[in-house]
C-alpha cells in the first residue's frame, strides 16, 4: 500500500513539473524576445504624471509584462523626471522594453517609450540646480577620459559674469590645498631630508612642546597645535606669515585628532627651511608648472596679480539668491600659507590628484606612504572610508566652499567649488559633493 502511494504521489510530482515547464514556455512563447541589446547609457524617465497614468515598471519584464508582475512601486511616477542607467534593452512583439537602474538599486523594466536619453552633463547640471549649488563641478564617472565640467550661476552677477570651469573665473580652493603641502613634505621625505619622525623643535624651536610634535603628527592633525584665522589689513609675505601664526597659535601637547591650519602653515615653513626656498617656489616647481595647472594663482604680497576673475561670494537668504554680496579676502588667504592661500579651478585641481598617485608628484608607493600616517586625516585628505579619500574646504563667514571626494585611484571622482550658500535644504557642503561622487559613479 505504501508503495502504491509513493508512486502516485511521484506522478502527481512529475504532472507538476511538466505543468511547470509548459507554463514558463507558454509565457515565453506568449511574448519572445525578438531582439536584445546589451549597450548602457543614461535616460530619464519622463511622461509619468501620475500612478493611473504612465508606463508600468516590470519586476520580471520583458515577457512577463502582465499585471501581476508589476513591481512595488507599479509604475514611474515615483520617479518622475529622475534619471536612470539603462542596463539593457530587450524587443518583444509588445514593444521594447529597458531594465532601469536608480544609482544603485535595479528599480525593474519599463516600456522604452517612458525614458528619454540623457548625459552625464545634463544629470550633473539638473543636480547642482537641485541642490541650487552656485559654482562650477567637475565629475569624473569612469577615469579622466570621461570626465566632464559644469557651471551654474554667476561668478560676479553685478558684471553678468557666469560661473566658468575653462580657466576665466577662479575660486578660493582653500583647505584642498593642504594635499599640495602635503605631497611636497612626503616628496622631502622620500628624498630623505625629513623623516616621519623629525621634530618641529629643529625648525620652530619656539613653538611649545615642539620637541614632542612629529611631522607625522602635524601631516595627521594630532600635533596639539591649534589657532584662529586672523585678516591683516594687507597681504603678508610668507615669513610675516609665519612668523606670526608662531606667534599666536597654541600647542597643547594633546596628540588626539583636532583640525587645525597651523600644522599645514609651518609644514610650508619647514619645505621652506629644508629647500632654501620660498614654499610658493617649491609649489610653482613641484608641481604647479609640471602638471600645467596655468589657472592656479598662489596668493602671497610677492606674487603678481592674476589676469582671471576671482568669483565674488554671495548667500542665498532664503527669498533669492546672490544676497550679501562678499569679496575673496587676498589678505587674509595670505596668511595661511600651505593651507589656503590659492585660487584655482576645479580642472586644475583634477590634475593635481591625478599627479598624486600617477608619479608625476608622486608614486602610487609615496602616496600610500602619505595617507597613512593618520586613522582620520593624513596628508592632506580624510582616511576614514575604506576606499574613498576626500576633504573639504571653506572660510569661515563666507560662502565660498571646496571638495574633493574620489575613489583609490580617482576612477569615479567629484570636485565642486561653490560661490554661495547655504545649499537647498541645508545641505551640507560635504554631503552635497558626496551626492555629486554619487552621481559620478552610477551614470
Amino acid at each position: 500500500m505504501r508503495t502504491k502511494i509513493k508512486y502516485v504521489m511521484l506522478f502527481l510530482a512529475g504532472l507538476l513539473l511538466a505543468g511547470s515547464f509548459m507554463t514558463d514556455k507558454a509565457k515565453a512563447s506568449y511574448n519572445p524576445i525578438l531582439s536584445s541589446s546589451s549597450k548602457r547609457y543614461d535616460a530619464q524617465i519622463v511622461n509619468q504624471a501620475t500612478r493611473a497614468k504612465g508606463f508600468p515598471l516590470y519586476d520580471y519584464g520583458p515577457y512577463y509584462t502582465s499585471s501581476n508582475t508589476r513591481t512595488a512601486d507599479d509604475n514611474g511616477s515615483k520617479y518622475n523626471n529622475d534619471y536612470v542607467r539603462v542596463m539593457q534593452t530587450k524587443t518583444t512583439k509588445t514593444g521594447s522594453y529597458v531594465q532601469l537602474r536608480y544609482f544603485n538599486k535595479m528599480i525593474g523594466w519599463m516600456n522604452v517609450h517612458g525614458i528619454k536619453p540623457a548625459s552625464l552633463t545634463q544629470i550633473a547640471t539638473d543636480t547642482m540646480k537641485q541642490y541650487d549649488a552656485i559654482g562650477t563641478v567637475l565629475l569624473a564617472p569612469s577615469g579622466s577620459k570621461n570626465m566632464v565640467t559644469v557651471s551654474n550661476g554667476f561668478a560676479d552677477m553685478a558684471h553678468n559674469t557666469a560661473n566658468s570651469g575653462d580657466g576665466s573665473v577662479i575660486y578660493p580652493l582653500a583647505s584642498l590645498q593642504k594635499a599640495m603641502t602635503g605631497a611636497i613634505i612626503q616628496q622631502l621625505i622620500s628624498s630623505s631630508k625629513l623623516s616621519p619622525t623629525t621634530t618641529l623643535d629643529k625648525y620652530y624651536p619656539k613653538v611649545p612642546y615642539s620637541k614632542n610634535i612629529t611631522i607625522k603628527q602635524m601631516l595627521s592633525m594630532t600635533s596639539g597645535l591649534t589657532n584662529t584665522d586672523i585678516t591683516p589689513a594687507n597681504q603678508m609675505t610668507e615669513n610675516q606669515a609665519y612668523n606670526s601664526v608662531v606667534g599666536r597659535l597654541k600647542s597643547t601637547n594633546n596628540h588626539q585628532f583636532n583640525y587645525s591650519d597651523a600644522n599645514y602653515i609651518l609644514l610650508a615653513g619647514i619645505i621652506a627651511k629644508v629647500t632654501g626656498k620660498s614654499y610658493a617656489s617649491n609649489l610653482q616647481t613641484r608641481i604647479l608648472n609640471k602638471l600645467g595647472m596655468k589657472n592656479t594663482v598662489i596668493v602671497d604680497a610677492n606674487q603678481p596679480n592674476t589676469k582671471a576673475l576671482i568669483s565674488v561670494g554671495y548667500t542665498d537668504n532664503g527669498k533669492t539668491n546672490y544676497a550679501n554680496i562678499h569679496a575673496v579676502s587676498l589678505p587674509r588667504l595670505s596668511a595661511i600659507p600651505g593651507a589656503g592661500n590659492l585660487l584655482s579651478t576645479p580642472n586644475d585641481f583634477y590634475k593635481f590628484v591625478l599627479g598624486l598617485q600617477d608619479g608625476d608628484v608622486l608614486t602610487s608607493k609615496q602616496y600610500q606612504q602619505l595617507v597613512s600616517y593618520g586613522s582620520v586625516y593624513s596628508g592632506g585628505l580624510y582616511v576614514t572610508r575604506s576606499g574613498i579619500k576626500y576633504n573639504n574646504g571653506s572660510f569661515g563667514g563666507t560662502s565660498f566652499h571646496t571638495g574633493y571626494y574620489a575613489s583609490t585611484g580617482n576612477y569615479h571622482l567629484a570636485i565642486a567649488f561653490t560661490n554661495q550658500g547655504p545649499l537647498a535644504s541645508n545641505t551640507s557642503f560635504k554631503d552635497f559633493t558626496q551626492k555629486l561622487y554619487d552621481v559620478a559613479t552610477y551614470y
